[in-house]
């Protein structure tokens, strides 16, 4: 008998809603109240979700995002931003124990296909996977999702793009390659980006969208869904983290204007501030504090890679405090005590993706 799980559809969700919805089911499910969990959604405004690493100032302008009424939030997943309109977005979601997949590889691939067929039984015959977490027709991307782990629950997350985005509400707010935002035209953004309705010429209901995934997913996965709603024990839980999504501490998780608060008077005092990226598949993003001795008196890592466990990210950045930052040996060393260890994960990122932007931003001071 297959597994069987909670089909949860939520038609309207704000921005917090995006938050709240997965991170009821997950700690739901470390209490022992929720089942696995696929959560099909709708949206009511215009929102912006930021991968959980990613440098939230890099990202967006914060003060525009809240003057144009957009929500901002922070999953609790990696990835890059993505924009949600009402009109044309859908969402996707999964929480379910850790050993249902082998690893965070099998994970990407298996939801990768679940997500491709369920394209294709809206129409969409040439979508296809690309590892790790973009789903294609042809060149252009239709759809990035990702996953993380939380006390030994997988999450993934996803827009599904049933309609073109209207980019008029988001263009002087990304900050993030703004020359596809701002300096280029719209019509130019259909050669890298494109939604069900363009492929077929029209847009699928929610009716259609829901059989479509549901069915998709159940069939991949091997699962059996049950429609329910968000449990009478679960609503304190969703109240919590409804209120979480729009508090600093996780919009500013991170945040290189709040992770360096004094920057200006340290740099007065002989202090330098040096940055660098590296971009491959996953961008990764190094913000170095010097202190006068020329060490390392702070580093922060941002991008919109995958990890886990993501306390490992927190003791690398640790371990390289008080280094020098030219000494790419010993910079290595230290990237490789943490890629080395069995039970980390960061997908398509490899030790020098983490050494070379160190190494970059070094050679600025």
């Amino acid at each position: 008998m297959p597994d069987k799980w909670r089909l949860l559809w939520a038609s309207g969700l704000d921005g917090p809603d995006i938050v709240a919805y997965p991170m009821t089911a997950i700690e739901g499910k470390i209490l022992g109240i929720s089942p696995n969990t696929f959560l099909l959604s709708g949206f009511s405004k215009y929102s912006i979700s930021i991968g959980r690493y990613q440098d939230l100032d890099l990202a967006i302008d914060y003060a525009k995002a809240e003057q144009r009424d957009v929500d901002v939030v922070r999953r609790p997943i990696g990835g890059g931003v993505i924009l949600i309109d009402p009109v044309g977005s859908r969402g996707l979601g999964l929480t379910v124990d850790r050993d249902f997949f082998p690893s965070l590889d099998a994970a990407f691939r298996k939801v990768g296909d679940a997500i491709t067929e369920g394209y294709k039984k809206l129409g969409v015959k040439d979508a296809w996977y690309k590892y790790a977490g973009d789903v294609m027709v042809g060149n252009r991307k239709i759809t990035g999702f990702g996953f993380t782990e939380i006390e030994k629950i997988m999450v993934m997350q996803c827009i599904i793009s049933l309609k073109d985005l209207d980019f008029r509400h988001f263009a002087d707010v990304i900050q993030l390659h703004p020359e596809k935002f701002r300096d280029k035209r719209i019509k130019e953004l259909s050669e890298i980006l494109t939604s069900v309705e363009t492929e077929i010429g029209s847009i699928p209901s929610n009716e259609e969208f829901k059989t479509a995934f549901e069915e998709s997913f159940q069939e991949v996965l091997g699962v059996e869904f049950e429609e329910g709603g968000i449990l009478d024990a679960e609503r304190e839980i969703y109240q919590k983290w409804r209120d979480y999504a729009t508090s600093p501490e996780n919009k500013f998780a991170f945040s290189s204007m709040a992770r360096f608060p004094k920057l200006k008077k340290l740099l007065n005092k002989g202090y330098k501030f040096v940055f660098a990226k590296n971009r491959k598949d996953r961008e990764v993003v190094v913000h170095i504090l010097i202190n006068p001795d020329g060490k390392i008196e702070d580093v922060m890592f941002s991008g919109d890679f995958y990890c886990r466990p993501e306390n490992y990210l927190k003791e690398l950045e640790n371990s390289l405090k008080g280094m020098d930052p030219t000494d790419e040996t010993e910079v290595h060393s230290k990237v490789l005590n943490i890629f080395n260890r069995p039970d980390w994960e960061i997908p398509l990122v490899a030790p020098e993706d983490i050494v070379k932007p160190i190494i970059e931003a070094a050679k600025r001071i």
